[in-house]
């Protein structure tokens, strides 16, 4: 946790996160969102120890305009489009790490957190989490106040239970991992990376841009399903890397976030369910992976 903590690219970053969902701070005529602040400071972190190149600092202030530009309706809707298209594009590159001028913090390399589990490599990925943050601050629809994330809540409980004991099922029965409750060093550092630079990055592009830009653009209500599957099947192609059973897996873990997401087209309780299921992989089954004794 220190190494993370110590970095000021990731500190402001992570703090900007935290402050998408504050309301701006007027002073008289003035006004300023906090996470703009917070967002600017990590930038100039990111600059300063060399975890952000003048190519990434280009491609993040792109993504910004494409995302703001996406999301004006005074612009013709054929420009929109593109520049959603755009965003959409540089967003998912700089979330599989594609894209030129990012140097990501690694924090654990080949950890052995269960005797017959592959080896764990963990990165505080800045690419990921600057993405994620522009996502979830200029495009996604977040809860107002704790009124609405309560209804969010009431009306999601039973959907984020059988999405978490059908992954857990067949998990178990597919034997991609096993029982193996533990409780690492590590969990400190997993719990604020896996929940605020990839749950927010993922289910912001996922659920946040691309089922709410495909639930607007299609007709109802057979458009609402179309979108709910597409963002589960993108969801589970952008895990292809780790195998046919993790590809899987990921597809119908897409499906429950996808659900949870469009009974109130909110964010939160999506990012809470994904990071739910990670947490609880994490602590109580063979994390990442069985491999067999």
């Amino acid at each position: 946790m220190l190494k993370l903590l110590s970095s000021p690219a990731y500190v402001f970053l992570i703090l900007a996160i935290v402050c998408a969902w504050l309301p701006a701070v007027h002073w008289g005529r003035f006004s300023i969102r906090p996470w703009l602040v917070c967002f600017a400071l990590a930038l100039c972190g990111a600059l300063a120890t060399g975890v952000l190149g003048l190519v990434g600092l280009l491609l993040v202030l792109v993504l910004a305009l494409a995302l703001l530009g996406a999301g004006c309706d005074w612009l013709p809707k054929v420009f929109r489009l593109a520049l959603g298209v755009v965003a959409a594009l540089l967003a998912l590159a700089l979330a599989m790490h594609k894209l030129p001028g990012f140097s990501n913090l690694l924090l654990f390399n080949d950890v052995q957190l269960s005797g017959d589990a592959l080896p764990f490599t963990l990165y505080a990925n800045f690419d990921k989490g600057i993405a994620g943050l522009l996502l979830l601050a200029v495009f996604c629809h977040k809860a107002q106040n704790l009124v609405e994330l309560k209804i969010d809540f009431r009306r999601s409980w039973w959907l984020v239970f059988i999405t978490i004991l059908l992954l857990s099922i067949v998990g178990l029965l597919s034997q991609f991992f096993r029982f193996d409750f533990k409780f690492p060093t590590a969990t400190a550092v997993f719990v604020v990376v896996n929940l605020l630079l990839t749950c927010v990055a993922e289910e912001a592009f996922f659920r946040g841009f691309v089922q709410e830009s495909l639930h607007r653009l299609s007709s109802k209500p057979l458009g609402s399903v179309l979108a709910v599957g597409a963002s589960a099947l993108l969801f589970g192609l952008a895990h292809l890397a780790g195998g046919a059973m993790y590809m899987a897996l990921a597809s119908l873990a897409g499906l429950g976030y996808a659900m949870v997401y469009q009974q109130s087209r909110r964010i939160e309780m999506a990012i809470l369910l994904h990071f739910g299921f990670n947490l609880i992989h994490f602590l109580c089954f063979t994390y990442p992976k069985y491999v067999g004794a």
